[in-house]
């Protein structure tokens, strides 16, 4: 279902200040659509869902979950679409701002956010994935300060910044070679730390934030590194772990069907073969028999 973006303003105004932000809270009573006007430069963070972003006549561009992109407003009055339970952020500050705070900085920019920044291009669209820092420390940083009053204009245009600082510029030579591979070993780590822990807890319910404390990263972070790395959801892992650990309890002759379900977790008979048969291809009572 897609339909227009509503959250809240979370500082600023896209309308009136140089510098603004906009949160989605899905389902508030008092939530605002948003639409953007011209002149502005405007982060798009994604963190479910996905989100539709354009003119109102012209060819719209679509943002997925995980990922954030960069890009100007459009010369006429843009609009921001989002699918049903869409959590999302939106940095936006004038073009005008932006141009002079990184024209000291420019050898260093991203090229296509060089032509974003300094030639107003409306056809560049800037778009990389969510980082696990944007996700754990940017995004909470702008949801929820630590400062009030006075201090908050304050504490705002240091978090752009940082923003700026992560998403918009180029890695220095050898760097992006040397972060990649890092990452790499990182996120395999991680993984098989995450494949460890839910196989010897293979008979308890999934706790995906559990699971993240365990391994050390957010939970949506580690659901997009596990389906990349392992070919499933971490969900579709664990079905698998169970299945195949109450197939080896039936073919030992111990357990029956029903002993082996709850064994394994299943505290439904129904549930417990509907799995079976996605995982092994055939109910428990053919594969006891076989």
């Amino acid at each position: 279902m897609i339909m227009k973006a509503v959250g809240k303003p979370v500082f600023g105004n896209a309308k009136e200040t140089q510098i603004w932000a906009w949160g989605s809270v899905p389902g508030g009573e008092d939530d605002e659509s948003l639409e953007l006007v011209p002149g502005q430069t405007v982060f798009v963070m994604v963190q479910s869902g996905a989100v539709i972003i354009g003119p109102e006549t012209g060819s719209l561009s679509r943002i997925e979950a995980g990922q954030m992109a960069i890009l100007n407003s459009q010369e006429e009055n843009s609009v921001v679409l989002t699918e049903k339970h869409t959590e999302l952020l939106l940095v936006g500050m004038s073009r005008e701002l932006l141009g002079s705070m990184m024209t000291p900085f420019r050898p260093g920019l991203n090229q296509q956010m060089r032509r974003i920044v300094f030639e107003g291009s409306q056809s560049d669209i800037f778009e990389r994935s969510l980082s696990r820092v944007l996700v754990e420390r940017v995004i909470p940083a702008f949801t929820n300060p630590i400062v009030s009053g006075a201090a908050r204009s304050f504490w705002y245009e240091s978090q752009v910044k940082e923003l700026i600082a992560l998403a918009c510029f180029a890695p220095a030579e050898g760097e992006d070679e040397f972060f990649c591979s890092r990452q790499k070993r990182l996120s395999m780590a991680r993984v098989a730390k995450a494949k460890s822990y839910l196989k010897k807890h293979v008979d308890e319910p999934l706790d995906l934030q559990s699971l993240a404390k365990v391994v050390g990263c957010s939970p949506f972070y580690l659901s997009r590194t596990f389906s990349a790395t392992v070919s499933m959801t971490i969900s579709q892992y664990v079905r698998k772990l169970r299945i195949e650990a109450a197939a080896e309890l039936i073919v030992s002759g111990k357990y029956n069907i029903s002993e082996a379900a709850v064994e394994v977790g299943y505290q439904s008979l129904s549930h417990f073969s509907k799995a079976f048969q996605q995982v092994k291809g055939c109910l428990p009572s053919k594969y006891e028999v076989a």
